[in-house]
């Protein structure tokens, strides 16, 4: 497939460690160059072959493009050197553009867009509205599906605020965009778990280009995309949470203003510029335009590196790198030939005749 196309630029957008990637990079001409995409912002650990498949990928890759810097730190971290670019995820402009909200509307709207599970803090969300309900009057419009959504329709009955939250599944684009525009505040209370953190949050730049502000936990990439005009705190700490959305709504000025950066932070977020940037990349990887970096043997040394070029990974709630796939790990040995056979069969495939 790839001699019948012959390309400038192999775009493989999978993660280093995946399978996917592994294929790909076996039928890919040597001298094709190749750029990856990554998003994992949490410095995991594989175990065999996946780890090999990720030391082989940062030989044999040109360029990442990382949706944020903890995703390149990571990556840099772990030994990749060539080159970093952090490119985020985008919005298409003429869906998602600013409503009329106002923190002086006479009802604010609370939203929370997203799956509907543990970590996406859809419980928080409805204790936000309770505490926001007591000095105004306010709904919260929660769009999305998943195992959560018993809990939160029992949260909201116990709190008797069932005229006030309506909970609806995913919607179109324009439908999601006109939704986007009716809320004042967009929510995102995402907490880490032991491997998983929030890597990037598009919701936030999409709610930040309607005209809302943002709001949520100060967790994975929500700090680094959301950036000053979001009202962020401590994960986990909803009532901190609603006394912030109160103070944020009470103070008009701060409002505009948190709304009027939030329109601004995003405007490179577009998938227009970030189309711009990512051809320029192919245009760099394709002329060989792309330096080494030397970085330590140390991997404690590497990931200091890291950490001063692009800051810090993300953290997880045990605080320590975790092992990725728990189940292989307690899998032992019958796990580690599974592994090994996975990869013998794909080293086999590889190495076919191509017809």
């Amino acid at each position: 497939m790839i001699d019948d196309v012959v390309p400038d630029v192999l775009d493989l957008h999978e993660e280093p460690f995946s399978i996917a990637a592994r294929q790909w990079l076996a039928a890919a001409p040597a001298d094709l160059p190749v750029v990856m995409y990554t998003a994992q912002n949490i410095d995991k650990r594989y175990p065999p072959p996946f780890a090999g498949y990720e030391r082989d990928a940062y030989r044999r890759v040109s360029a990442l493009y990382a949706c944020s810097r903890q995703a390149a730190s990571v990556a840099r971290g772990k030994g990749f050197a060539g080159s970093i670019e952090v490119l985020p995820l985008g919005y298409d402009p003429a869906l998602f553009r600013p409503g009329e909200q106002s923190a002086e509307d006479d009802e604010l709207v609370l939203a929370l867009f997203g799956r509907l599970v543990p970590e996406k803090g859809v419980q928080d969300a409805v204790r936000v509205l309770a505490r926001l309900s007591e000095v105004r009057p306010a709904r919260l419009l929660v769009v999305g599906t998943g195992p959560e959504e018993q809990r939160a329709r029992d949260l909201v009955k116990e709190r008797g605020l069932a005229d006030w939250v309506s909970i609806e599944p995913w919607r179109s684009a324009d439908e999601l965009a006109a939704l986007y525009r009716r809320a004042h505040v967009v929510l995102v209370p995402s907490v880490p778990t032991h491997t998983w953190t929030e890597q990037f949050g598009r919701v936030i730049v999409e709610a930040q280009a309607s005209g809302a502000v943002v709001a949520g936990y100060s967790t994975g990439s929500i700090p680094e995309v959301a950036g000053d005009a979001a009202v962020l705190v401590e994960a986990g700490d909803a009532d901190a949470l609603a006394d912030g959305v109160v103070r944020l709504v009470a103070d008009p000025d701060d409002y505009t203003r948190r709304r009027t950066l939030g329109i601004a932070l995003c405007v490179d977020s577009t998938w227009g510029r970030v189309a711009e940037r990512q051809r320029e990349l192919y245009a760099r990887v394709a002329q060989g335009d792309i330096p080494r970096t030397e970085l330590p043997r140390s991997p404690r040394n590497r990931r200091a590196a890291a950490r001063a070029e692009f800051g810090p990974t993300a953290p997880t709630r045990g605080g320590t790198r975790p092992f990725a796939l728990p189940l292989l790990r307690r899998g032992g040995p019958p796990a580690a030939l599974l592994g090994a056979a996975i990869d013998c069969a794909l080293e086999v495939r590889a190495r076919l005749p191509r017809s």
